[in-house]
């Protein structure tokens, strides 16, 4: 795997050296292994200015298959020796907000998500001019108190509001909007422990098995949470719901 990776890895690096809008470049491989059907290779790719325009893009990687791009996400989708291939272009610009922002122990996250932050922190670099990427870590590492009492304070507050919207789909026995508010609740209650033990959050694929590695953790958390996903435990919605409760009261009563 790591043999395959890496050759795909140097095409890519090969083509976003030679352009000049490029200040650094970081690979995130999202799965266990060639086979999980979540696996891709993920490539943040910081730029100063405006990235080039999608046809130029397509060309420049030469021998590639089933390209797509958005211009709402600025990313590009493709396969290369058939392994999928993500580019997301990020301003320097709006990323150096976030960070100044942090660091003065101010949230101007969109939707209060860390994960933008741990891919910069962890992510393999194979491309970069100058300091940047370097400074950029460096002050991730070292957020003020404040930031992460903010940040806790937002979340929390998006928990309460998820939690009730799945309790009024229990108490109306409407199966659509618990499984959909269901889903955005758990999304950011685990958000939220990785904001208690002040660590950056993961790619949601990742979100369920990382959570349970946090030092803080409620001693029942683990449990509520695997009765509350399992579909085969024939629990209820108001059951469901109970459980949610647990989970969200044991929580909110963690010390960062």
């Amino acid at each position: 795997m790591k043999r395959k990776t890496g050759e795909t890895a140097d095409r890519v690096i090969a083509v976003l050296d030679t352009w000049d809008e490029v200040v650094a470049v970081g690979l995130t491989t999202l799965g266990e292994d060639l086979y999980d059907p979540y696996f891709a290779m993920s490539f943040d790719v910081y730029v100063h200015r405006d990235v080039r325009d999608v046809s130029e893009r397509e060309g420049a990687f030469g021998d590639i298959g089933a390209f797509e791009s958005s211009l709402l996400t600025g990313k590009d989708r493709f396969l290369m020796d058939e392994l999928p291939v993500r580019l997301e272009y990020k301003r320097t610009s709006r990323f150096d907000e976030l960070v100044s922002s942090a660091a003065r122990g101010e949230c101007t996250l969109r939707d209060g998500s860390t994960y933008s932050f741990r891919r910069v922190v962890d992510a393999q670099v194979l491309l970069a001019r100058g300091r940047w990427l370097e400074s950029a870590r460096d002050a991730l590492r070292d957020l003020p108190d404040r930031f992460w009492t903010r940040l806790r304070a937002i979340q929390q507050a998006t928990v309460e509001h998820l939690f009730a919207d799945l309790s009024a789909a229990a108490m109306r026995h409407d199966d659509f909007y618990f499984v959909a508010s269901s889903g955005g609740f758990l999304t950011q209650l685990c958000s939220l422990l990785f904001t208690v033990n002040r660590e950056f959050e993961p790619s949601p694929r990742t979100l369920h098995r990382e959570v349970l590695r946090l030092d803080a953790v409620p001693d029942s958390f683990p449990a509520n949470l695997e009765s509350f996903v399992r579909q085969d435990v024939g629990l209820s919605m108001t059951q469901r719901q109970e459980l949610a409760e647990l989970m969200v009261t044991s929580v909110f009563s963690l010390q960062s």
